[in-house]
C-alpha cells in the first residue's frame, strides 16, 4: 500500500489537504468532492447514511470514497451545529483526525485511509470535511445486532481489534455499535474525530466501559437488539487473549 502523500490546496477562505498518492483524481478536482451537489448532479453517489449528519458513498475514477460533514453533538449542536472556533489548519479537528489516521494506516490498523479534508475558514471559525475511502461490503455492529445475533468468534474479533488499537495507545473517543464495522471475517473501527493517542493507563478499561454502556443503551432503545452478557464475555475474553 502506497504512503500517503500529503499535498494542499489553497483558494479564497478554502484550505484543501488530499492524497498525492491517489493517481486518478486531478488536483483541480479536489474541490468540487466535497460538494454533495456536485457529486449528485454528476450521478456518482451510490448510497447515503445518516447518523450526525449525512454521509455520502460515492465512486471517482477508480476511487470509493465517503464524504463526512463535520457537525457538532449535544446542546451546543442544536445552536452552532457545523461551527468550530479557530482558523488554523494544524490545530482543526479535521486535520487532527487525517493526521491520526495516516499514523493508523502507517501501523497497519484497520481503519480507513484517508482521502482528504477541507476547511472552509470565516471570522474566527471553520466548517470541515473529511474525506475517506470506503470499507468495502462492511456493515455496522449495529445494525447487524438488530438484525440477528453475532457469532460466538466474531464478538472476539472485535475485542482482539480493540486490542491492537489500545496496544497502540489509540484512544478511540467514540467507541459504540455505530463504529464497528465487520467486513466478512474483519473487524474495522471508523470515525477517529477527537480520538488520540496515550500512554498506557486505566483509559482502556473506561472505554471498553464505554462500549458495554453504548451496547446496553441501544439493546433498551431498539425494539430488537442481539446483545447479551455472553456476548460481551466473548468480546472480553477475545480483548484478553490478543
Amino acid at each position: 500500500m502506497k504512503a500517503i502523500d500529503e499535498l494542499r490546496l489553497q483558494r479564497d477562505s478554502e484550505q484543501i489537504v488530499y492524497d498525492g498518492a491517489i493517481e486518478d483524481i486531478e488536483p483541480e478536482t479536489w474541490p468540487r468532492l466535497f460538494d454533495p451537489e456536485f457529486l449528485r448532479e454528476n450521478g456518482v453517489v451510490t448510497a447515503t447514511a445518516e447518523g450526525r449528519g449525512s454521509a455520502y458513498f460515492f465512486t471517482w475514477g477508480s476511487n470509493r470514497l465517503v464524504l463526512r460533514h463535520y457537525l457538532r453533538g449535544g446542546l451546543l449542536g442544536k445552536v452552532i451545529s457545523d461551527r468550530y472556533l479557530g482558523g488554523s489548519l494544524e490545530s482543526s479537528r479535521p486535520y487532527l483526525e487525517w493526521k491520526l489516521l495516516g499514523k493508523l494506516i502507517e501501523l497497519g490498523l484497520p481503519a480507513p485511509r484517508p482521502a482528504g479534508i477541507r476547511l472552509c475558514s470565516g471570522a474566527g471559525f471553520y466548517r470541515g470535511d473529511l474525506l475517506t475511502h470506503e470499507i468495502k461490503d462492511a456493515r455496522p455492529l449495529g445494525a447487524l445486532l438488530q438484525q440477528a445475533q453475532l457469532e460466538e468468534k466474531s464478538w472476539r474479533a472485535v475485542g482482539r481489534t480493540i486490542r491492537k488499537f489500545h496496544d497502540h495507545g489509540i484512544l478511540h473517543s467514540d467507541l459504540n455499535a455505530a463504529n464497528i464495522l465487520i467486513q466478512n471475517e474483519k473487524i474495522f473501527l471508523i470515525d477517529f474525530d477527537k480520538a488520540e493517542m496515550r500512554e498506557p493507563g486505566r483509559w482502556k478499561n473506561a472505554n471498553l466501559e464505554r462500549l458495554e454502556r453504548s451496547l446496553n443503551k441501544w439493546r433498551r432503545q431498539e425494539e430488537t437488539f442481539h446483545f447479551t452478557t455472553t456476548d460481551w464475555q466473548a468480546l472480553q475474553e477475545g480483548y484478553d487473549a490478543a
